[in-house]
């Protein structure tokens, strides 16, 4: 039996809030990398963030829309 086997067999025993745990933890190593980054690291590896935040700082803020306009709670 394999270690994907084993941990799928200890999933099954597992009650359903103990569960919610475990997937938490799942994702947190799936993603750890990312969590690790630096912002830059990280905003440069999504396609197109860059230029757009660059895009944004170029635009005068008379063009920009107001934050209570985005979020009305804030």
């Amino acid at each position: 039996m394999n270690i994907r086997e084993i941990v799928k067999n200890e999933i099954d025993t597992l009650p359903n809030e103990t569960l919610y745990a475990v997937r938490d933890f799942l994702l947190f190593q799936k993603y750890r990398n990312i969590l690790e980054m630096d912002d830059n690291t990280y905003l440069n590896s999504i396609p197109g963030m860059a230029d757009s935040i660059k895009k944004g700082v170029e635009t005068p803020l008379s063009e920009c829309i107001s934050l209570s306009d985005v979020w009305n709670d804030v």
